[in-house]
């Protein structure tokens, strides 16, 4: 087990140089061609690549990030960053988006696996299968459109002086959390909950179960005591494999309500900026911040 658990992390710094070259090679080379078609790029030659990603690693290894780049955040402000201190400050706003969606997704969907998880017979309510089908069918870009298009309705309904009751774009630790984190949790929850009450009410149909409950205890101490202890692993799992999901749909989510993260940077980098002129774009198809976003992602 070592030897493994040795392997898959020796693997991850291999994994990651060549994500990172991977990023540069395509930026580098796709910039002229997308130059020649986009008024927003100044037209360029690509240059020799291995020299140039050299000098990037150089860069990056010393943590030298001395570009500085007009952001779509702070190009109004006409106050450039560093490409350290803008990477700084989206990792952190992308950290943050999906630590708290992620949170609500395990504590609302393990409830309602809980909730939907019938003890004798035991089988999950319908309710739930009827919710978690819609829930998985729609993409967390789907629900955020929604959410847009549904508060666009009320304001119009209620009159021209009605103010939105929620902002629907920017970023802040505040209201500004509650439509990105509704678009990004709801699938995910849906999926936990469905897990967890299939795997719970398949636990709770097995022999020891009902040699249990004819010995008096209660279903709330079998599940505690019992059930849950066997079912935690698929739980986990579950688990993992919505956080990789998460930071999938965050690209979108990001880009949808316009917070100021790793993934919407990333959308930047392979849109032309309506912002910038015919001097060029300093996100557009950029080789070093397409390399450095990716890897971080």
């Amino acid at each position: 087990m070592a030897k493994f658990i040795l392997q898959r992390l020796l693997i991850i710094p291999l994994l990651l140089l060549l994500v990172n070259f991977l990023g540069y090679t395509y930026a580098h080379y796709a910039r002229p061609i997308r130059a020649a078609r986009t008024p927003y790029v100044q037209a360029e030659e690509a240059g020799p690549l291995l020299p140039e990603y050299i000098d990037y690693l150089k860069t990056l290894s010393n943590l030298d990030f001395g570009l500085e780049i007009a952001t779509p955040d702070n190009a109004r402000s006409n106050t450039p960053s560093t490409l350290g201190e803008t990477l700084a400050r989206a990792t952190i706003a992308s950290l943050g988006l999906l630590a708290v969606s992620l949170s609500i997704s395990i504590i609302l969907g393990l409830y309602l696996g809980f909730k939907a998880t019938k003890n004798d017979p035991p089988d999950t309510s319908r309710w739930l299968t009827i919710f978690s089908t819609m829930g998985l069918a729609m993409p967390s870009f789907y629900i955020g459109s929604l959410l847009i298009i549904g508060l666009v309705f009320y304001v119009i309904w209620r009159g021209p002086d009605t103010d939105m009751p929620l902002p629907l774009s920017g970023f802040g630790w505040d209201m500004h959390l509650i439509l990105p984190v509704v678009a990004l949790m709801a699938r995910p929850t849906f999926q936990l909950a469905q897990v967890t009450s299939g795997v719970l009410s398949a636990e709770l149909g097995k022999q020891y179960v009902i040699a249990g409950r004819s010995m008096g205890r209660t279903w709330r101490s079998i599940r505690m005591r019992f059930a849950l202890k066997n079912v935690i692993t698929p739980v986990i799992l579950t688990i993992a494999g919505l956080q990789r999901f998460l930071v999938g749909e965050l690209i979108m989510i990001e880009w949808l309500f316009r917070w100021p993260g790793l993934g919407r940077m990333l959308g930047w980098t392979l849109v032309p900026a309506e912002f910038t002129s015919s001097s060029g774009s300093p996100l557009f198809l950029n080789p070093p911040i397409m390399a450095t976003l990716l890897t971080l992602i």
